[in-house]
């Protein structure tokens, strides 16, 4: 669907022959086109990167825009601020509904959020 955009967390169940029509942005290019991900796979059987539209960087600073014409997939091979939004956002809620516990100087020095 046009617009859509499908983050690939698994990063290896979508197939090349669907990843070649999207819109393709990886977190790290290298990175990502390795350890048979929907990515190095599509690599593989059409022998190009030319696939790829960037990276999230160049999104972020607007060196790659991308037309509404097609899906985008993302895919964020080992990308940590996934993880540390997730975890943050499981911190913020525990802290909200009274289901955190502190544990005073666990990180010595550091401010509570």
């Amino acid at each position: 669907m046009p617009g859509q955009l499908i983050l690939n967390l698994s990063l290896r169940d979508i197939h090349p022959a669907v990843m070649i029509k999207c819109h393709n942005v990886l977190d790290d290019i290298d990175h990502c086109l390795t350890a048979q991900t929907s990515p190095h796979l599509t690599e593989m059987e059409h022998g190009t990167r030319d696939f790829i539209d960037g990276t999230l960087a160049d999104v972020l600073r607007g060196d790659v825009t991308l037309a509404h014409d097609r899906p985008t997939v993302f895919s964020p091979f080992g990308l940590g601020v996934l993880d540390l939004a997730v975890g943050y956002h499981i911190y913020r809620t525990a802290l909200r509904t009274g289901r955190a516990t502190e544990i005073p100087g666990f990180f010595p020095g550091l401010k509570r959020w």
